[in-house]
């Protein structure tokens, strides 16, 4: 494994041409998670001084920075090497366009369907009453003693009772759905001449079918499950052509806290957002040739790497902030 420690957006770049099978990533959202820097327009412009982006809204920012490191990754990657990043239901249209407008052609997505997405809505009656100067004095709210990994948590026991006329005329608005699946997008750098002839010259360009294939060697779908999903799937569709119909889908387990397995602490330091290894190394196995090498420009807490290291795949990773950098190291270390 090589780990390089620095803005994706420069490191990309100094990458050798063409040298890369495939690149499997978590990137940013551009949601400014929980206040993150690292997930905000703030930081994406840290990342493009040698762009006028002062008119620009925090999407077209996303978009730029996008496009930056998506031009990056067209650099390193040979032709017809295949892209799996995630992205934001929100703002993955601008990944996709960054992705579009460096050059690459937009293949597929795969969209990942969970069950215990948290969902960020605003309580509109309890809003209202709050922007008149009301109190609630029924409402109970419970606020953990320690920060986890989130940040200090409140738990709103008991919502109160409206107080204003307002407020009642509101009672059960909220202003978001609760999450339920990510985007997966699936690109490719164009290539000169047939996919038969880029296959035999690079040996990229294919999806792995068979590297991909789940429960009794079923071809690999563009729609994959958590548990909680494929049970729901089964309880409200029965049987379906003798069995259930989960098993139609690939199923990864997924945990709004990931167990310590999967999410490591190195100094104190833990990562907000980890995704189940199981996932990462079957979207690794089916963009890149076995014993290929895998980049993961946005490493995180380094599940991409173990991910595809523990797969036989060489991987080159870069990961801009320093204080994740014990992580990823303690993942292989394990």
């Amino acid at each position: 494994m090589t780990l390089f420690h620095g803005d994706a957006v420069e490191l990309l770049r100094l990458l050798p041409e063409a040298s890369v099978d495939a690149l499997v990533s978590d990137p940013p959202y551009g949601l400014s998670f929980n206040g993150q820097a690292w997930d905000d327009a703030a930081g994406f412009r840290e990342s493009l001084p040698h762009i006028d982006t002062t008119a620009m809204s925090a999407p077209e920012v996303f978009e730029a920075w996008c496009t930056e490191w998506a031009a990056g990754a067209l650099h390193a990657l040979k032709p017809g090497a295949h892209v799996a990043a995630f992205g934001g239901a929100r703002t993955w249209h601008r990944m996709v366009r960054g992705l579009e407008n460096a050059g690459f052609e937009i293949r597929d997505q795969i969209a990942w369907l969970h069950t215990t997405g948290m969902p960020k809505s605003m309580d509109l009656s309890y809003a209202i009453d709050k922007h008149q100067g009301v109190q609630r004095t029924d409402r109970i709210v419970q606020t953990s003693e320690h920060d986890g990994v989130l940040g200090a948590t409140r738990t709103v026991l008991s919502k109160g009772a409206p107080v204003t006329e307002d407020a009642a005329r509101w009672e059960g608005w909220g202003t978001a759905l609760r999450p339920a699946f990510e985007p997966i997008i699936i690109a490719r750098k164009p290539f000169d001449g047939s996919i038969i002839g880029n296959v035999l010259e690079h040996g990229v360009g294919g999806i792995n079918i068979d590297g991909g294939r789940f429960a009794d060697d079923r071809w690999p779908t563009n729609v994959a499950f958590d548990a909680g999903q494929a049970d729901a799937l089964d309880v409200l569709t029965g049987t379906w052509q003798e069995g259930a119909l989960s098993r139609k889908f690939p199923i990864f387990r997924f945990e709004h806290k990931p167990a310590a397995r999967e999410r490591p602490r190195a100094y104190g330091i833990s990562h907000a957002t980890v995704k189940p290894l199981a996932l990462m190394r079957w979207l690794v196995t089916l963009v890149a040739p076995v014993g290929g090498v895998v980049l993961e420009p946005f490493a995180g807490s380094g599940t991409t790497v173990e991910a595809a290291a523990g797969a036989g795949f060489r991987v080159v990773a870069i990961e801009k902030n320093a204080d994740y950098l014990p992580l990823i190291r303690s993942r292989m270390d394990q």
